[in-house]
């Protein structure tokens, strides 16, 4: 934990809320760094509390642009493709209903969920690109805001405790994330008919 706390005030801190908007740009977009940005976010957060909201902002916006060029190489990549059978136009009607949904809860999920897969299918099944800005958008803000707030509270232990629990944490929060899309789910169906 100190060599991670070391590095990153040496390195990454000087570029402050700019470094972790390219690298959440990168990482959002061609070059998966699993976890890293949400170390970034917490470590910035943890050594200057006072700009916690700038460091979960940047990681937002920076993110949300990295999925927008994955979204449109997939969605110019449709054009590519010759035939779409009923499972396609199923699915394109799924996400034209829930696709926010989905991108939220998936955009929440830490790794090793495979978010740029939903990314790519909602581009190539052709999402209304406002519906991924909010459905990404909205889980990054509740994602990075949480925890920008936690380390600013907290400081390194938390970065700590994160470092040692990941995969219970992880599954913790698919539980929860899976739990609550099927109630909202199953609200909204109640809702409809």
């Amino acid at each position: 934990m100190e060599s991670f706390a070391a590095w990153f005030q040496e390195v990454l801190l000087p570029y402050g809320m700019w470094g972790i908007l390219l690298l959440s740009a990168i990482d959002s977009s061609f070059i998966p760094m699993p976890a890293f940005i949400d170390l970034a976010v917490m470590g910035a957060a943890a050594l200057s509390p006072h700009n916690a909201a700038s460091y979960g902002a940047a990681a937002v916006i920076g993110s949300t642009t990295g999925v927008m060029i994955v979204y449109g190489l997939a969605r110019s990549g449709r054009r590519a493709t010759k035939s779409q059978g009923k499972r396609t136009a199923w699915a394109e009607s799924f996400l034209k209903k829930h696709g926010a949904l989905a991108l939220l809860g998936s955009a929440l999920m830490p790794a090793p969920f495979p978010f740029k897969m939903v990314v790519l299918a909602a581009g190539y099944l052709r999402q209304p690109l406002p519906s991924v800005i909010v459905g990404v958008g909205t889980g990054r803000v509740i994602r990075f805001g949480l925890e920008a707030f936690l380390a600013a509270r907290y400081g390194e232990q938390i970065i700590a405790t994160v470092q040692a629990n990941g995969t219970l944490a992880s599954l913790t929060m698919a539980l929860l994330i899976i739990v609550g899309g099927l109630a909202f789910y199953r609200w909204q169906s109640s809702l409809e008919g």
